[in-house]
């Protein structure tokens, strides 16, 4: 019997997991990718300050 290799399934699981966040609680899986965004946002704001502190 060969051996399970987590890495295979990973990004599967992870997306089933994901379908099922968003179908069964839309309104917290809305907050979750606003609360990300506007994460990424400030560390593109962060790093587009420094590159311009740089000269």
């Amino acid at each position: 019997m060969p051996a399970l290799r987590p890495r295979r399934y990973l990004s599967t699981v992870l997306m089933i997991l994901a379908a099922y966040f968003v179908v069964t609680q839309p309104r917290k899986a809305a907050s979750a990718v606003n609360v990300a965004v506007d994460g990424i946002q400030k560390i593109t704001e962060a790093l587009t300050t420094f590159s311009n502190a740089l000269g």
